[in-house]
């Protein structure tokens, strides 16, 4: 498995795109130090990022111009043109060394893991999501994220991160609801993986909330990352006025409130991006927000600028139908209504069979809008806010709180 070492400071080089961040990962690779100087082509470069030729002539001519925008930027000289793809070139200037005293780390990802996320099959632009994954890892602590599993057993590193998602936004160029989609895809190819806490710190003397970080890794590092996140959460240090608490329902009805939007602007580019139980909770969120809002309807007067308002915030539901996820979700509540309906008229039967003197009423007689509302176990939770972080930078700035096992 071969390794790529990237400069963190290329890679987090915002006046660098993501094709020519791409197209430095494949020159960090064919890079070689035994060399002044090498013979590469078009195809060549195209081939480290791919592992293939499969390749459009739109994406290309990007990797084109990346490679001579590189040139520009001084990162690599052409010495000589053999034709007009072919070039023989200096690649001296991608030699870098970490140096601490003067900032300079490195991140480092496998060609492997560059070709998975380049030969992903998804309406994205999938040099974008490199560049993305390139940062998610440089993310990760190297020295100071140690998880000791057990007392006498050997310190695991490097295989965890909780940066926010403001932060690796910040770090790519990006906005946040394009790494939530990022983060959606990696972890559907199994990628990348990320735990969710379903719990938050409350003060119970002033009832704020603080979420814990999200914990993040190599999808290989899966189980590592949830024994990471449990222990953390069970070492950290509570004051005597502090609680765990279930994380906010108002932030997961965020998340999909957020797919939503997504699936609304661009069903067809969006909807592989989200997992079923995404899917399901997202109609459970727009369905019970659209019956609270059409019964408020009844109580206000048509035609005043309320009533419009509460109009205007009853959203389309018709997109559910082309997601078979939901529409089998759904069916089975209807069923689970009529289920619940024939027992009753059968129990309603049997006691006015027995002349019983007063029919007894049923306890849990939902309409077919609150069956579909009632909430199911293993709910998804969304992306929570990372805050109370305490990593603050990459490599020697991480600092993770750890168990204390003497």
């Amino acid at each position: 498995m071969k390794k790529l070492f990237l400069n963190n400071e290329v890679i987090k080089d915002l006046s660098l795109n993501d094709y020519e961040i791409a197209v430095y990962a494949a020159l960090r690779s064919m890079y070689d130090s035994q060399k002044e100087l090498q013979y590469i082509t078009y195809n060549s470069v195209a081939f480290e990022l791919y592992g293939n030729l499969q390749i459009s002539r739109r994406y290309m001519d990007h990797i084109k111009s990346a490679l001579n925008s590189l040139v520009k930027n001084g990162l690599i000289k052409k010495i000589d043109s053999i034709s007009a793809t072919e070039f023989i070139v200096d690649m001296s200037g991608l030699h870098f060394e970490q140096n601490s005293e003067k900032g300079i780390f490195y991140t480092v990802i496998t060609l492997e893991e560059v070709h998975r996320i380049m030969n992903i099959d998804i309406k994205k632009d999938n040099f974008a999501i490199l560049r993305y994954f390139i940062i998610l890892i440089s993310s990760i602590c190297h020295d100071k994220g140690i998880y000791e599993h057990s007392s006498g057993y050997d310190a695991h590193t490097d295989f965890v991160g909780f940066m926010t998602q403001d932060t690796l936004a910040g770090w790519c160029g990006t906005t946040k609801a394009r790494i939530i989609e990022y983060n959606s895809i990696l972890e559907t190819e199994k990628i990348i993986y990320t735990y969710r806490h379903t719990q938050n710190k409350k003060d119970k003397e002033t009832g704020q909330i603080m979420s814990f970080s999200n914990h993040y890794g190599r999808y290989e590092d899966k189980e590592w990352i949830i024994q990471f996140a449990n222990e953390y959460v069970a070492t950290f240090n509570l004051k005597e006025t502090e609680t765990l608490v279930k994380a906010e329902k108002s932030k997961v009805n965020k998340r999909y409130a957020a797919i939503y939007n997504l699936l609304e602007k661009d069903f067809d580019k969006y909807i592989d991006n989200f997992s079923d139980a995404d899917l399901i909770g997202t109609y459970k969120y727009i369905h019970s927000k659209n019956i609270c809002n059409e019964k408020e309807l009844r109580n206000i007067e048509e035609g005043t600028t309320f009533y419009d308002n509460i109009l205007s915030k009853i959203k389309n539901e018709d997109l559910f139908d082309d997601i078979p996820c939901v529409v089998d979700y759904v069916n089975r509540k209807v069923k689970q209504k009529r289920d619940m309906e024939k027992r009753k008229n059968n129990l309603v039967n049997a006691i006015s069979d027995d002349n019983w003197d007063e029919p007894v009423s049923m306890e849990n007689d939902f309409t077919v809008e609150e069956i579909l509302d009632i909430p199911t176990e293993g709910e998804v939770q969304m992306n929570l806010p990372l805050v109370n972080t305490d990593c603050v930078g990459q490599n020697n700035l991480c600092e993770v709180v750890l168990p204390n096992y003497s």
